[in-house]
């Protein structure tokens, strides 16, 4: 299983933090939640893992989604943070990650993935220890060496005197940590996911026209877009270098891009819709005259999803 895997490259030594069996404590006392949180990760983990071993980085960062989002691609946070990394706009574009019509890759866990981690190993570098890369992720590396010059004495990042976010951040991270490497101790039960890719990476070349690609493989749209969230359109893939597929999927596609050409359509534009109170799916959807499924499409929500008001959807119109 992948959480043995997990657990032999953890290097943080997260048991004997300061709050870490606290906080394993507290997720253990709601094991179905935690077991569906770890659940939703099964398309992507084995290739954060990855990722992760490549750049020799401590694979307790592979958890940090479950953290910032519950590895949760659909994400959003009022500070226009996105996707299971829970990236802000000016850490994407510093990373050049794609933000447009078609596609926003902060939603896409295997490109934000590779930023995120990018991120991380840069605050690594500035502040020379893991845990204060970690919270300087949370609360941002400017605001971090501020409060290290104004802390003079703090040596660790559990001396520091923190905002209760990012204390709370980093702990945690270390309580989830501890599940993770002994569940039974804490009555919880992994979810079965293993130690090999659950999906396969198919290279994208250029921009295509995915919708008439997936209908020549005889592949699901719906199914496109549970495995690559970043999408907002099948007709244009403008900035999507790789694309999601169980390995059936994939082979099928691989062999008709081979043998067709798919151009991409024109994108569609976007207009932006600050939810006001009472507002539904469906009462954005006829105001704008499209559909509640391509409106939850465009923003990576299930069809019967509650939006809360002040979030900002992005509609597609003339379509």
């Amino acid at each position: 299983m992948i959480w043995s895997r997990l657990a032999a490259g953890m290097q943080l030594g997260c048991g004997g933090q300061p709050g870490a069996a606290q906080w394993a404590q507290r997720y253990a006392r709601h094991p179905v939640a935690v077991e569906r949180m770890l659940a939703r990760s099964e398309p992507w983990l084995w290739h954060i893992v990855e990722a992760a071993e490549r750049r020799r980085m401590p694979l307790e960062l592979a958890l940090l989604p479950a953290v910032e989002s519950g590895f949760d691609a659909a994400a959003d946070s009022p500070r226009r943070a996105r996707g299971i990394w829970q990236l802000v706009p000016v850490t994407a574009h510093r990373f050049s990650l794609a933000q447009t019509s078609a596609y926003d890759a902060r939603r896409d866990p295997i490109a934000s993935t590779r930023a995120a981690l990018g991120h991380l190993s840069d605050l690594h570098e500035q502040f020379g220890d893991w845990w204060l890369a970690i919270a300087a992720f949370n609360l941002g590396p400017g605001a971090l060496a501020k409060t290290l010059r104004e802390q003079p004495q703090a040596r660790t990042v559990w001396d520091l005197r923190l905002p209760r976010e990012t204390s709370d951040y980093v702990r945690k991270l270390a309580g989830l940590c501890l599940l993770i490497e002994n569940p039974d101790r804490y009555g919880l039960s992994l979810p079965p996911i293993a130690d090999r890719p659950a999906t396969e990476l198919v290279r994208l070349r250029q921009a295509i026209d995915l919708a008439s690609a997936a209908r020549h493989a005889n592949i699901d749209e719906a199914l496109i877009f549970e495995l690559n969230p970043g999408l907002r359109e099948l007709g244009n893939t403008h900035g999507k270098d790789q694309l999601v597929l169980p390995s059936a999927a994939a082979a099928r596609l691989r062999s008709v891009l081979a043998q067709h050409e798919f151009p991409p359509q024109p994108l569609t534009t976007f207009k932006t819709h600050v939810v006001a109170p009472g507002e539904s799916l469906w009462h954005i959807a006829r105001r704008y005259n499209t559909s509640i499924a391509t409106l939850a499409l465009s923003n990576g929500l299930s069809a019967d999803a509650v939006i809360r008001p002040g979030r900002r959807l992005q509609v597609p119109v003339g379509t």
